[in-house]
């Protein structure tokens, strides 16, 4: 695979090296180390958001660092070292969607049995709002992977057209084209659904000012 060192760096600047590129490029395990503290945070979130709960987050953070490592001697600095990482892990999390292994945590997995058996207010409420997020992304489950893959990055992490182009590696015609087919799907799959049309606007409508 090749990643984008950054398309979206128009004005020739380049970004800051970290100072452990070298040692990372030598193999060097305390550089490595480093590299790994300071983006393991990114990379899970970006992983996660992309395929959702998942027991295979774990390894999927993992194969984004061992890509990068791998191919880390390719980067420049055109992009800062976040972009690219990022972009791997793009990469990643669509090649998991696309494999159709995707697994699932049992919604209730997602919180300790103990406050569960509490039955307070609070518990009840957070279960409620987990068992619609499952419902959702197992509707987001059924989108094509690049189609997810662009919505989710335009409306949830609120990236414009170009840099989700970017990190994807397609053109911004073909972009806009999945966030829109993207959100019509989903808008069919959910529209006798009153719990979580409500849920889709306030993630992928509201945020970007669009109607849903």
């Amino acid at each position: 695979m090749r990643y984008q060192n950054d398309s979206l760096a128009q004005s020739g600047k380049r970004a800051e090296r970290p100072a452990w590129i070298a040692g990372c490029c030598a193999g060097d395990p305390t550089a490595i180390t480093a590299m790994f503290k300071e983006y393991s945070g990114v990379v899970e979130r970006m992983v996660c958001r992309l395929v959702g709960a998942s027991p295979d987050l774990e390894d999927l953070v993992q194969t984004t660092f061992i890509e990068a490592m791998r191919t880390i001697h390719r980067f420049r600095g055109e992009a800062s070292f976040k972009t690219w990482i990022t972009s791997i892990a793009v990469h990643v999390a669509q090649h998991y969607l696309r494999s159709g292994k995707l697994r699932r945590h049992a919604p209730l997995e997602l919180v300790p049995e103990e406050r569960v058996a509490s039955g307070t207010p609070d518990i009840e409420a957070c279960l409620d709002e987990r068992r619609l997020s499952g419902r959702l992304h197992g509707l987001l489950d059924k989108l094509p992977p690049q189609q997810r893959v662009a919505l989710l990055l335009f409306t949830m992490e609120g990236k414009p057209v170009e840099e989700v182009a970017a990190l994807m590696g397609a053109s911004q015609t073909t972009t806009r084209s999945r966030v829109f087919f993207a959100r019509r799907a989903l808008r069919g799959l959910i529209s006798e659904d009153t719990d979580l049309t409500e849920l889709a606007l306030s993630m992928f409508g509201e945020k970007k000012g669009l109607t849903w």
